[in-house]
């Protein structure tokens, strides 16, 4: 069974219920986010900018390959 295969109404259940646990995610962790240095930490510290500047070059690649190959090869349904 597929998501376009269930019912609109659990549909919108699982939605609402990925927000709610989002919310008690962020709730559980904004004191620690709130507490920590971040430009200090990531920002003004070389080694971790060039990590993260890696690390989101890797996912724009990846992301961009990914839609390349959508676009121009797409999947064939069998019916």
């Amino acid at each position: 069974m597929t998501e376009s295969e269930l019912p609109f109404e659990i549909q919108m259940l699982l939605i609402v219920l990925q927000l709610f646990a989002l919310g008690v995610f962020l709730y559980l962790i904004w004191p620690n986010i709130k507490s920590e240095e971040w430009r200090k930490k990531f920002i003004e510290n070389r080694t971790a900018r060039s990590i993260l500047i890696v690390f989101v070059l890797i996912l724009l690649f990846v992301t961009g390959l990914g839609s390349f190959f959508d676009y121009f090869f797409p999947v064939e349904r069998l019916k």
